[in-house]
């Protein structure tokens, strides 16, 4: 008996897991907690649910078709209202603006419109590419973890003409590789973090900054 409730047990996790990393929607808590967010993870489209029964188009598809799910998520910002949503893919972000005002006060603006990687049509790619915030509310660090380069991810709830999304490294690290191997760890100064080859132990120290791109640099850790 005890051997079969152990197997049963084991069954039911890995169909949770299954059902949980093959899902296409996913929900994201708000700190407003009569609302939610609801993406659907391969088109980019983004849904606001209120628990009253309502619900918002926020953000309309960013990829018709899609191509796989989980090939895009939403990061929670310090303001209440707003979030990130990144193509994990391309590295293309929006920002994503939630609202109790009305749908005049919902929307999603591009912060970098641009393609950082252009996957195959058979590209297996998971997380490519991922976002960590910094102890500046407004500032994210965006990390190709396949390639290792990097850049400074800038949004606003005031000044939508000044998202930015810079270069902190231009050139790529390793080349040819479709795996996550590079992550990122926080340094005592908040503008500084360590990049690591996970895969080789090959370790660089970079800052970003607000104040322009002479204060931007990376150099190997020795």
């Amino acid at each position: 008996m005890r051997r079969l409730i152990l197997v049963l047990f084991f069954v039911n996790a890995t169909l949770m897991s299954f059902a949980q990393s093959h899902s296409v929607y996913k929900m994201y808590k708000t700190q407003n907690y009569h609302n939610q967010l609801r993406l659907n993870t391969k088109t980019g489209e983004v849904q606001q649910i209120q628990d009253d029964g309502q619900s918002w188009i926020i953000c309309s598809a960013r990829e018709i078709l899609g191509d796989a799910e989980g090939r895009f998520c939403l990061y929670e910002t310090q303001n209440m209202w707003t979030f990130i949503m990144l193509d994990t893919y391309t590295g293309k972000n929006w920002q994503v603006q939630f609202s109790v005002k009305g749908e005049d006060y919902m929307f999603a603006t591009p912060i970098n419109r641009y393609y950082l990687a252009f996957p195959a049509e058979d590209s297996k790619w998971t997380n490519r590419f991922q976002m960590v915030a910094t102890q500046n509310m407004w500032t994210f660090v965006l990390l190709d973890s396949y390639n290792g380069k990097l850049w400074q991810v800038q949004y606003s709830s005031r000044d939508l003409d000044n998202l930015m999304c810079i270069p902190i490294n231009d050139q790529e690290l390793v080349s040819d590789n479709e795996k996550c191997i590079f992550s990122i760890q926080p340094l005592t100064s908040m503008y500084q973090y360590y990049l690591i080859n996970d895969s080789t132990g090959d370790m660089w120290k970079f800052q970003w900054s607000t104040k322009g791109d002479d204060y931007r640099w990376i150099e190997r850790f020795r």
